[in-house]
């Protein structure tokens, strides 16, 4: 399920770009900008699975790392591609 997971998440980060896009002056390249967001979204999450001192702390980091690390990172890769 690991490899099937990523590849599900990375596709999913797709799919939204691609709707997004399709809402935006972004047309196809919405999609480029949702896959990186999913791949940063990845990184943070597995960042975040080496945090463990308590249930709630990693809880709470599974969801903020994710956020915190794709932010600053599809800001520019968006800023790049317009």
């Amino acid at each position: 399920p690991g490899v099937a997971s990523v590849v599900v998440a990375l596709l999913a980060g797709a799919g939204a770009g691609v709707a997004t896009g399709g809402l935006t002056e972004y047309g196809g390249q919405g999609a480029l900008l949702g896959l990186a967001a999913g791949v940063c979204a990845l990184v943070g999450l597995r960042v975040a699975s080496y945090d463990y001192p308590s249930r709630f702390v990693h809880m709470t980091a599974g969801v903020a790392l994710p956020l915190t690390a794709a932010a600053p990172a599809v800001y520019l890769i968006g800023r790049a591609l317009v």
